[in-house]
């Protein structure tokens, strides 16, 4: 438990937030796991693995949650001098090069017989495409449809906000996100997921995500810029404690157990949305006791990996699926908990290695030979890295 002290001292960081990183990341990981194309679908006499894919059905959700909180950091650390050319650079400095480490690891899983390697698809991949209306099959590093929209879409506010007036912009932003919601929430019956699906040859559901989610966290970002001092120097009564932590509670509870371990019955996903923007609210508010409690640098510390870990857990599912699960699949049906155990470990040491050996050092090379600007100077780059500002994660 942390002191008193040590959450005082952590009263001018954001940091209590990265834990919604992490347990997006898990229920990415798992619902990847568990879907029909790869466990529950090889192994479907395993009651273990279809419960579980039951259970999960609502964890793709996840990359909703991290929509909104790109669109927090975006607003929250926008530097409107900078040219949208160097905002570009530097999401490429952050994102290119595990994207490449990746596709490299399909073609070499690739040559084992465990994958196909979609040549011309991971090109488009590479362009940042398979986000967009312009991407309609599956490659290789599908999963990176999610960095592409949130890319696109973060390019696409910054360049509205430095071209227009912050007040029209705020209202076209708005505009946006009812016309998202409702669009993909009237389309889909009810479900906000989706990513491939391209309506009327142009409308991409994942783009809509992007667009939504992106400009519901720039809103709270603008919230709580215009707010940070009266919300640090508000001195919350015992009561005001109680019912926040009790908010807090119930809050966390609704997202970890119908993400991960319950199928919610409502059809109108929208109410995840809703969730999320309220616990983002109350831990950056950091008033409860699990605001406060998950205020930590280790968690911190485990988020930084999260990028790492979400980008590499695809292509070791899929090399397992081709070569362990299909080649032993005796020892899967004799011990079906150990092999996820075993696979969720291989997949987290993957994602650390990735970040140590590809994204910290690339990133620290990158920027120091083409990031020449006064912003990349040490000052900003411990700050950029204890924010975690640009980290999809997923």
């Amino acid at each position: 438990m942390l002191s008193i002290r040590t959450m005082l001292m952590n009263d001018n960081k954001i940091v209590n937030i990265e834990i919604l990183r992490i347990i997006g990341c898990v229920a990415i990981i798992l619902v990847h796991l568990f879907n029909s194309a790869l466990l529950f679908g090889t192994f479907p006499e395993i009651s273990l693995y279809k419960n579980f894919s039951n259970m999960l059905n609502s964890a793709t959700l996840a990359v909703d949650l991290f929509f909104i909180l790109a669109g927090f950091f975006f607003a929250y650390k926008l530097n409107l001098n900078k040219s949208c050319w160097l905002f570009i650079k530097h999401k490429l400095i952050r994102l290119y090069p595990v994207l490449v480490f990746i596709i490299i690891l399909y073609f070499i899983f690739s040559l084992t017989g465990s994958l196909k390697f979609t040549f011309y698809g991971n090109i488009l991949v590479l362009l940042f495409l398979n986000g967009t209306s312009l991407f309609y099959k599956f490659a290789n590093a599908g999963h990176f449809w999610y960095v592409s929209a949130m890319f696109w879409s973060l390019l696409f506010y910054y360049y509205l906000l430095k071209t227009y007036s912050k007040h029209n912009v705020n209202l076209l932003t708005a505009l946006i996100i009812l016309f998202s919601y409702s669009f993909l929430i009237h389309a889909q019956n009810g479900a906000v997921t989706g990513t491939w699906q391209t309506y009327y040859n142009f409308i991409n559901a994942g783009m809509l995500r992007a667009l939504g989610g992106i400009g519901i966290g720039y809103f709270i970002g603008e919230w709580y810029k215009a707010n940070i001092e009266n919300i640090k120097n508000w001195k919350a009564t015992t009561l005001q404690i109680i019912s926040l932590s009790g908010l807090e509670f119930v809050t966390l509870y609704f997202i970890i157990n119908n993400l991960m371990l319950h199928k919610l019955k409502y059809n109108n996903q929208f109410i995840f949305i809703i969730a999320f923007t309220a616990i983002i609210i109350l831990f950056l508010i950091k008033k409860g006791i699990f605001s406060k409690l998950l205020d930590s640098n280790l968690i911190a510390t485990i988020s930084k990996y999260t990028y790492s870990i979400y980008m590499v857990h695809y292509p070791i599912l899929f090399h397992l699926k081709g070569s362990v699960w299909k080649n032993h699949t005796e020892l899967v049906y004799a011990h079906p908990l150990l092999n996820v155990v075993l696979t969720l470990l291989l997949v987290f040491i993957a994602g650390v290695l990735t970040y140590h050996f590809v994204e910290k050092p690339s990133y620290k090379y990158l920027t120091e030979r083409f990031d020449k600007t006064p912003e990349s100077g040490v000052a900003v780059e411990r700050e950029r890295e204890r924010e975690r500002e640009s980290n999809p994660s997923i």
